[in-house]
């Protein structure tokens, strides 16, 4: 048989019975990614918010810029106000009362960091005034933020960010309050779930990918308390596809539930607290949300260790980030466990 007439054929020999519909065409899926890094607690104010009132607005972020931007999406808890108090970056009277300057927005934009949580214990330290500066400056930087706002639907809804054509919705809110009283709920989103359980079903359709970013548990515990577990199962179960947990200062483990993904405490980041070992060391959460014609979905999720700090690091070396990699490992469910090794 002639070359023609062996591909006359073969082509006639995928053809269709006559009568028959020509099978459909078979189009590989579109995918489209979105590449998601989370940090732990940034504060701006004390020994650095001195440095950013210097001059130096990138001295906190000089070590990660250039890994921030590799993301698509940088996210960390803001763990002080950003406000102008003459100077002042600590209260004199009690050292747990802190504020980054004004010009703290811009190192955050400067770095990379694209959205920050202000739902935590430190939102109103130096009062309202202190806390719609906050917001004020952000806005002026350019830098997205949750879980405050002037009016009820800015803090029970969340923000809704397009990344390529992947819809991202994001909430935070906090479990304490640095001062008496529920006032604060007024201006700071709680962490309740009969608001924001309703809160994200209602968003759940209207976007690809759902975060929550929470503010609680015990500071230094080696783990996270049942009120937190509870409260992220919880979440996850309304239908968040990642919750991402602040405030003990030390790293915990990572636990899959459903097709969620919970990652209990970020730790420190930008937090200089050298008097214990675990608030010294910490990770950052990467991973890659995927988007194709089947689903939306976390892959590829890692831990890259860090040392905490005035001005953080990356620890690239796997030996030295070899204790991290194992604590949270053993801390984190079996599933987890399995693919962090």
């Amino acid at each position: 048989m002639g070359a023609a007439a062996l591909l006359s054929y073969a082509f006639l020999s995928v053809r269709p019975p006559h009568g028959a519909p020509s099978p459909a065409r078979q189009l590989p899926p579109v995918e489209m990614r979105v590449r998601l890094l989370a940090v732990g607690d940034i504060n701006l104010g004390r020994e650095v918010g001195q440095e950013i009132l210097d001059g130096d607005t990138l001295y906190p972020f000089q070590a990660v810029r250039d890994t921030f931007a590799r993301f698509d999406l940088v996210f960390g808890n803001l763990e002080s106000c950003l406000s102008e108090q003459g100077g002042e970056t600590q209260s004199p009277k009690n050292n747990l009362v802190f504020t980054g300057p004004p010009a703290g927005a811009w190192s955050l934009r400067r770095a990379g960091i694209h959205v920050v949580s202000t739902a935590n214990n430190h939102a109103l330290d130096y009062g309202l005034k202190g806390w719609g500066e906050t917001i004020d400056r952000l806005r002026e930087a350019g830098v997205e933020f949750v879980g405050t706002g002037r009016d009820s639907l800015r803090l029970a809804g969340p923000l809704v960010l397009d990344r390529g054509g992947v819809r991202v919705a994001i909430f935070a809110c906090t479990d304490i309050m640095n001062r008496p009283g529920l006032e604060w709920k007024k201006y700071v989103a709680a962490a309740d779930t009969g608001t924001l359980a309703p809160s994200i079903r209602t968003f759940r359709d209207s976007v690809d990918f759902v975060i929550i970013s929470y503010h609680g548990g015990e500071e230094y515990s080696q783990r996270p308390t049942r009120r937190t577990v509870e409260f992220a199962r919880a979440m996850i179960d309304a239908g968040a596809d990642l919750f991402l947990g602040h405030h003990p200062h030390v790293p915990y483990g990572i636990e899959r539930r459903g097709k969620g993904l919970i990652v209990y405490s970020l730790g420190n980041f930008v937090f200089r607290q050298p008097d214990r070992e675990w608030t010294k060391r910490s990770y950052a959460f990467s991973a890659e949300i995927l988007k194709d014609t089947v689903a939306t979905r976390l892959r590829d999720y890692r831990i890259i260790p860090v040392r905490c700090g005035l001005q953080p690091t990356f620890v690239v070396d796997w030996s030295a980030g070899a204790a991290i990699h194992e604590r949270v490992r053993q801390l984190s469910s079996v599933e987890v466990s399995e693919q962090l090794r």
